[in-house]
């Protein structure tokens, strides 16, 4: 469901409208001294969390940044001062949940935006259900995190959802009957979605002939790719996130593999680490919004005029999420707890991605989009 032509006007103006010299939140605790009230009289404050430094930094300093930025604009359009406080997980599960734990008994937030990635979201849910604190994570796409408890949301879609959607465009839309896979046997991410595009891909019709991981920390992946390359498969799906795609897709250049390569929204942010744009020049991969979608435009241009770097799914996701949570705090005209909850679960909620509303499971009801990379830019698959 997408947004109506007058709700586009609205959001362009809010956007342009809003606070534009605000920094990004780069330390390992942030927090905006001031903050607000509820309807109630308690503090409102918002907790985050997520890697701000190691490999997977670019994710979750866009989270934080994305945050960070829906927090002042709704602060700027509202009057009001709401606390943000972020802390750095290094994309480690444990640190995750010590990050949480700060949160909760020293911070005390209100809610919880994050994690950003999908193994410390499950571990943070898991841990949540001691205080039952309402969390959603713009950016976790394994399956099991909504699942640890009720008061666990995600604003993306899941990884099965967007590992089956681009094994039926593969079957469909590119006709392929073959495929091979080369994955991270390290990461829950990366081996949920292989799971699901096998599972669905075969039930269309399709034979994946070759299953090949990999461990975190890898850079060669010549020997996978070779047996791949001697299958001569019509696509060859990387599940993985951006880092390792960008080599995946180098070295199958080089070794001649001419299968289409397709992948999920970690390949969102490749462009930003490749040497050569032309390595991954007509991948095709699902994502959480079209490049050519004139209001994430606007708000992708505001974020890089701020931040000093491109926006990614991750920020745009975070933005969206957390302008939800604040929507569901709002309503609820308190902080507690269970108000909130019921308020996210049955929310009504348009945002710069367009509608949406969650499922009995906490799992959002909203589009996704098709992007291929032309010409070493972003473009929506088709256009």
């Amino acid at each position: 469901m997408k947004l109506s032509s007058i709700l586009k006007v609205g959001l362009a103006v809010l956007l342009v409208a809003s606070l534009s010299g605000c920094t990004g939140n780069s330390s390992t605790s942030t927090t905006n001294t001031d903050s607000t009230a509820s309807a109630d009289g308690s503090t409102i404050s918002i907790g985050s969390l997520g890697p701000l430094e190691g490999d997977y930094s670019v994710y979750g300093i866009a989270v934080n940044n994305g945050v960070d930025m829906a927090i002042k604009d709704y602060n700027e359009a509202n009057g009001k001062d709401v606390k943000f406080v972020s802390y750095d997980t290094k994309g480690d599960a444990t640190e995750a949940v010590n990050a949480y734990n700060k949160l909760v008994d020293e911070d005390h937030v209100t809610a919880i935006v994050g994690g950003t990635l999908s193994g410390e979201s499950t571990a943070v849910g898991t841990a949540s259900q001691a205080s039952g604190i309402p969390i959603i994570t713009p950016s976790g796409t394994a399956e099991d995190i909504t699942l640890t408890g009720p008061n666990v949301f995600r604003g993306c879609y899941t990884d099965p959802y967007q590992a089956m959607t681009i094994a039926t465009f593969a079957y469909d839309e590119l006709q392929a009957t073959t495929a091979a896979i080369l994955y991270n046997t390290s990461d829950d991410y990366s081996k949920g979605l292989m799971e699901s595009f096998t599972s669905t891909f075969e039930e269309k019709g399709g034979t994946v002939v070759a299953t090949e991981g990999y461990a975190t920390g890898d850079v060669d992946f010549n020997t996978q790719l070779t047996k791949i390359a001697a299958e001569d498969v019509d696509v060859l799906f990387v599940p993985n996130y951006y880092k390792d795609d960008a080599l995946i897709a180098k070295q199958a250049k080089a070794l001649g593999i001419e299968a289409q390569i397709i992948g999920g929204d970690g390949w969102d942010g490749v462009l930003a680490v490749v040497e050569d744009p032309s390595d991954v020049e007509g991948v095709i991969f699902v994502n959480h919004y079209s490049p050519a979608d004139e209001v994430v435009g606007e708000l992708t241009a505001r974020y890089k005029e701020t931040y000093g770097v491109d926006a990614n799914a991750f920020a745009v996701l975070a933005y969206d999420t957390t302008m939800c949570l604040l929507q569901a705090i709002d309503e609820a005209g308190s902080t507690d707890y269970d108000a909130i909850i019921d308020k996210i679960a049955n929310i009504s909620f348009d945002g710069v991605l367009g509608h949406m509303e969650f499922d009995e499971n906490g799992d959002p009801i909203k589009d996704l989009s098709y992007v291929t990379i032309k010409d070493g830019q972003y473009v929506t698959y088709g256009e």
